[in-house]
């Protein structure tokens, strides 16, 4: 009986060791932390990484969450800076990507209408989703919080991926260092010093 049971658990092991885990994708913030000044406007991106060849994204709802009170959203862009809209590799802007606010978050839907071998082929395995713009309305941080609704695949099967948040700080703006007001106590002597020093070099 021992020896079935060796045998048993040798078996388990072996196809453990040879069958290939399930890689889960990760979304996040980019950059995961930053600093703008108050009233400055700046971007921030969605990323996905980790897709492998065996699986690719074909569609995404997600959401944003971050404070009102110290953000204000502008607008979103669509795609990758470098290699576009990577749900819409034919390039005829059929999937047409939403992008919704509310009181507390920003919504993001995109599906991808090419073929799903054009998916597997072509797509990248790291690339961004979407840039985001905001303007900086006071100091403090904000969270940046990303809640995945739904991912699916190239199959329109779900899609399995972990997140990143991420968080902005705004500080206030930097102004020019005050003099100190004693100086001016000197200010007289120091004009009546320049004009003895421009009479003597005139005479």
């Amino acid at each position: 009986m021992n020896r079935y049971k060796t045998l048993l658990w040798r078996c388990i092991v072996a196809f453990a060791l040879t069958t290939p885990f399930a890689q889960a994708a990760t979304l996040q913030i980019n950059p995961i932390s930053t600093q703008v000044d108050k009233g400055k406007t700046f971007s921030v991106s969605i990323n996905i990484s980790g897709l492998r060849s065996t699986q690719a994204l074909g569609g995404y709802d997600i959401s944003l969450g971050y404070n009102t009170d110290l953000l204000q959203f502008k607008s979103a862009t669509f795609g990758d800076p470098k290699l576009g809209d990577q749900l819409d590799l034919s390039g005829k802007g059929l999937n047409s990507p939403l992008v919704t606010a509310d009181s507390s978050s920003i919504n993001l839907i995109e599906f991808s209408l090419d073929d799903s071998a054009d998916l597997l082929a072509k797509q990248a395995d790291d690339f961004t989703l979407a840039t985001l713009y905001f303007t900086a309305l006071t100091t403090g941080t904000s969270p940046l919080a990303l809640s995945l609704n739904s991912l699916s695949d190239s199959e329109a099967n779900p899609l399995l991926a972990s997140s990143n948040n991420g968080s902005v700080t705004i500080n206030a703006p930097v102004n020019a260092v005050p003099l100190p007001a004693a100086i001016w106590l000197f200010a007289p002597a120091l004009t009546l010093l320049m004009r003895k020093r421009s009479n003597r070099s005139n005479s």
